[in-house]
């Protein structure tokens, strides 16, 4: 053969060998890290997990968290956060020896395998000595970036599993982390797995709520304190489903939230609360909770003005309730619409006031008319004197802002007696009533409220501490 065609072929055999190693690489090595990619690292497990069976050895598996990179991205910028990745993968590197492989399994997470641990304290040990490396901050140019991570671990070795099973119980013991907040780790256990479980059915009987009216309102009336009258009803939302029964709100609200279906469920519940407080005296008023996510949403001034046509609703009676957390997030889209909602007529109270951190910043610079005290300080008044010192000085802190004051979770005489001595201007529990359907209220607003304080005496001094018995709780139903 002609030595030049076969210098040609020995190139082309060259060229077609390194087209099929760029090929490979392109395939089970992450671009921006060099780390091993997903697929890879699984096909890695695995082949680790056959060669270990049945000689009962103990793996582990660490998925590992960063948070608030997208946030860091849209600070500073793609590429800052591509940097961050690129010196956590390194550090990550550096710490992986022996026979232990990582990879990068997504934009934000890496998982460390460990074929070999004596026993959980030793997976233990190696996640948290691999958070506490990854969780040092990052020098970019001038500055430090903070840098946060979680971990979750999941064994192998007592009984059988895949690669993608490990990954999948790695995962939600890192989502149990996170849900702690700040950083940290967690174990797999199968409490996590029924929780997913019950979590994935609580998001699927939502979809079906929305699609099928599942959902109810009920309604929990609150007081003026002084005089006994009727002010208005709280909306509360229920769900009862065919299959998985009454679901609390404090479970299925923060699972509407997570996937989103929040607003629609939020812009139902605000529609179908107008439409029944239409039928009640004009005089009545109804508060509606509204989520942090409706606001971030762009659609709640649509839903409000939409809401608000179709029932024929005037704004004076609608009370928007927010929690603090509402707050938290981009204060100037939520101060444009709550100021909006304020010019529209509409009153604003904080909810749950007491239980954050920063309540008192918020009062005077966002348009609140009310603030509802947390029951939690209802709930503690009676055990804790310094409590009743407490309730004094947020009634007068509102007094001063012009504010007027609800308090929560009244359950006894002797609360409602203090809360008027303490000139609160509202009251509302199970004392004064317990949330209903719809279907009842029209027996309750027929009910002359303003009979059931006036047996109330008038203290001229703080009342001292009784028990209170059945005889003591003069709202009639």
């Amino acid at each position: 053969m002609d030595p030049e065609a076969t210098q040609e072929i020995e190139e082309l055999k060259r060229r077609n060998q390194q087209l099929g190693l760029d090929v490979e690489r392109l395939l089970t090595q992450d671009q921006l890290t060099g780390l091993m990619v997903r697929s890879a690292f699984i096909g890695h497990v695995d082949r680790w997990l056959g060669t270990l069976k049945g000689k009962g050895v103990q793996s582990a598996l660490i998925e590992i968290g960063i948070k608030g990179m997208p946030r860091l991205n849209a600070l500073m910028g793609r590429d800052v956060g591509d940097y961050v990745i690129s010196a956590l993968a390194s550090r990550l590197n550096q710490l992986v020896d022996g026979d232990r492989i990582c990879c990068r399994l997504d934009h934000w997470s890496f998982a460390v395998f460990v074929p070999r641990v004596a026993d959980a304290l030793e997976a233990l040990t190696i996640a948290k000595r691999t958070i506490l490396a990854l969780g040092e901050p990052v020098e970019w140019v001038d500055r430090k970036i903070p840098v946060e991570v979680a971990a979750g671990v999941a064994l192998a070795g007592t009984t059988e599993r895949d690669a993608q099973t490990l990954l999948i119980q790695a995962g939600m013991a890192l989502r149990s982390t996170a849900e702690k907040g700040g950083p940290g780790y967690s174990f797999f256990n199968p409490a996590l797995e029924k929780a997913a479980k019950r979590k994935q059915d609580v998001q699927t009987a939502l979809q079906e709520a929305l699609d099928h009216q599942y959902f109810e309102l009920h309604f929990q009336p609150y007081f003026q304190v002084t005089t006994g009258e009727l002010q208005g009803f709280e909306a509360l939302i229920r769900l009862r489903h065919p299959q998985l029964g009454s679901v609390s709100p404090g479970e299925f609200i923060p699972v509407a939230e997570e996937t989103g279906l929040i607003t629609r469920i939020g812009a139902w519940a605000l529609v179908e609360a107008c439409r029944t407080a239409a039928n009640w005296p004009p005089h009545l008023l109804v508060s509606v909770n509204f989520s942090p996510e409706q606001f971030m949403s762009g659609n709640l001034l649509t839903d409000v003005h939409n809401a608000l046509e179709v029932t024929s609703f005037p704004p004076t009676r609608l009370e928007v309730e927010i929690t603090e957390s509402t707050m938290l997030g981009d204060t100037d889209v939520v101060l444009s619409q709550l100021t909006a909602l304020r010019e529209m007529g509409c009153a604003i109270v904080m909810d749950d006031f007491g239980t954050g951190y920063s309540s008192l910043s918020y009062l005077w610079k966002f348009p609140f008319s009310k603030l509802k005290i947390d029951r939690s300080f209802i709930q503690a008044m009676d055990s804790r004197p310094q409590v009743k010192g407490m309730l004094k000085s947020i009634i007068d802190l509102a007094k001063n802002l012009g504010l007027k004051v609800t308090a929560e979770g009244i359950e006894t005489q002797k609360q409602a007696e203090l809360l008027k001595f303490q000139r609160c201007d509202y009251i509302q529990g199970y004392l004064c009533g317990r949330p209903v359907p719809a279907s009842e209220l029209a027996a309750i607003i027929m009910t002359k409220f303003a009979e059931t304080l006036r047996n109330v005496p008038e203290p001229v001094e703080e009342p001292q501490a009784k028990a209170a018995s059945a005889s003591d709780l003069r709202f009639e139903f």
